[in-house]
């Protein structure tokens, strides 16, 4: 089984980083731009794939064309030694995009979008704060957001991975 680092050569982190990009382009744009086979990128991406690297391909939305403009972040606290029992009910419910265990003021951050204030607030004191092992949920809404990205830029890597530039 080969490591994630002999996974992460060059052409691997292109391809990865044009799928970032754009999950639906074609293989084959991908083999064209890339100067390889669109076999071998077929064949690359099932390894990345299969080593967890890549974990699937998706879409990014407009949130707020679709009508969900209201975001915000809640600060949990949680009663010692209920960690795993709240993270699973927290997993559970539906409208928290994110779950993160914290190290700080918070035990857990999560982030929830909602279509408007009144939905806000029954995600936040119906759902999550009727979980019993919640000693503390801090909301924090978002009055605006200046930049939301969904993959790490893979541009110094793909660098770091090219080797030094012959001079």
């Amino acid at each position: 089984m080969l490591l994630h680092s002999e996974l992460l050569d060059e052409i691997n982190l292109r391809i990865l980083d044009i799928l970032g990009r754009d999950a639906s382009r074609p293989f084959v744009d991908i083999a064209k731009e890339l100067e390889i086979s669109d076999a071998t990128v077929h064949i690359r991406v099932k390894r990345l794939q299969a080593a967890g690297i890549l974990r699937k391909f998706t879409i990014t939305t407009d949130n707020v064309l679709l009508g969900y403009d209201h975001l915000a972040f809640v600060g949990i606290n949680l009663s010692k030694g209920s960690g795993d029992e709240v993270l699973v009910a927290l997993s559970q419910i539906e409208e928290i995009l994110e779950l993160h265990e914290m190290y700080g003021q918070y035990d857990l951050l999560v982030k929830i979008r909602s279509r408007n204030l009144e939905e806000m607030r029954d995600i936040v004191a119906n759902k999550i704060s009727k979980i019993p092992q919640i000693t503390e949920a801090q909301s924090m809404m978002v009055l605006k957001t200046i930049k939301e990205e969904h993959t790490i830029p893979l541009k110094r890597d793909i660098a770091d991975a090219a080797g030094p530039v012959a001079r």
